[in-house]
């Protein structure tokens, strides 16, 4: 079993030391989008920091995806929604998305690489780190950092063979002043989505500004 450790935001990223993997937790709702993505046949997530560097991925056949302060940009195809992003798939099949957002994205830039972890595939990442030593990010963001390091903790645990009440996560993801202000803005189906634990067995990589 690798050594453990928890840090925040773009300075707990930097700080990733030699020989240790990064594991970046944005869980309303970045990581959730990118683990809903990966788990519906996306094969490819293109993590860019500005709107227009999005925007003229369109060009080549990607599907551009985002968010500025938790609502949709104006010109893209999606929000950083889960929900959204299923009900898009229902209709038609995307291989490639670009996705930039307030926070997730800023700090991926930081990392050589990394794991992207939601409550959605706690499990999986876990199960990915057992063995080796990680730096565990939560990326938090203008409403706080609660439901990040919520799942932060709860994957220290797992990895730690600790048995975990996922209605503890549950709780920590929803009473969070994120998940309440995403509510008030109409998100709450996100919320409610993002509230189920271990939906998905997948771990999506970020590498040289591509998550696989």
């Amino acid at each position: 079993m690798g050594r453990c450790k928890i840090s925040a935001g773009l300075k707990g990223a930097r700080g990733t030391g030699p020989g240790e993997q990064c594991v970046v937790i944005d869980v309303l709702r970045a990581s959730s989008t990118v683990v809903t993505a990966l788990s519906h046949g996306v094969g490819e997530i293109r993590a860019v920091a500005g709107v227009d560097e999005a925007l003229a991925l369109r060009k080549k056949k990607y599907v551009v995806a985002g968010e500025r302060q938790c609502n949709a940009v104006p010109g893209f195809d999606l929000g950083n929604s889960p929900v959204e992003l299923l009900s898009a798939l229902r209709k038609r099949v995307i291989r490639k998305m670009a996705l930039t957002t307030s926070n997730l994205t800023r700090v991926l830039a930081a990392c050589r690489r990394a794991y992207i972890c939601s409550s959605l595939n706690l499990t999986a990442v876990s199960q990915a780190i057992a063995e080796v030593d990680v730096n565990i990010v939560a990326v938090g963001g203008p409403h706080g950092i609660v439901e990040d390091l919520g799942v932060a903790l709860a994957l220290l645990l797992k990895v730690h063979g600790v048995r975990l009440n996922k209605s503890l996560v549950r709780q920590l993801i929803l009473q969070s002043p994120a998940a309440q202000h995403l509510i008030s803005i109409g998100y709450g189906n996100d919320v409610k989505f993002v509230c189920a634990i271990d939906r998905y067995n997948v771990v999506p990589v970020y590498e040289k500004g591509i998550i696989r």
